[in-house]
């Protein structure tokens, strides 16, 4: 269900009084009359040099980082596959001191924050460590 305060701050100030003395029709003509606006908005944006220009620019920047994420992502990935490959993924000790913090490190949760629980690996059923 919708939460009808949340709308109702986004609409124009008067809108709402205006709108309850409408009748049916008024309102379906609203709501064309607005699509419209959102229609003509659409194709403003995406006339916009400038706002084109930034976003080819944000693009570029981001890039980079994106790029070293996906590497850092797709090491992990296969590090992980060889591990499983050879029978070892889940059975290496850790230099971490106990299971708790072990599994702080591997979910990104510290102190005082929620740490999701071991997952089991269901296609060998065997429970892993760093799943």
């Amino acid at each position: 269900m919708t939460d009808i305060n949340k709308i109702i701050s986004k609409l124009p100030t008067g809108f709402v009084d205006e709108a309850a003395g409408m009748d049916g029709d008024k309102l379906r003509a609203e709501i064309i009359k607005a699509e419209t606006s959102l229609r003509e908005v659409d194709i403003a944006q995406k006339a916009d040099e400038k706002l084109t220009g930034a976003r080819d620019i944000v693009k570029d920047i981001v890039g980079g980082y994106n790029d070293a994420k996906k590497a850092q992502r797709a090491k992990i990935a296969y590090t992980l596959h060889l591990l499983e490959e050879r029978g070892e993924l889940g059975t290496g000790d850790f230099s971490i001191d106990s299971d708790a913090e072990a599994d702080a490190a591997v979910t990104g949760s510290g102190p005082g924050l929620a740490r999701s629980s071991k997952k089991a690996d269901t296609s060998r059923g065997r429970k892993t460590r760093a799943a």
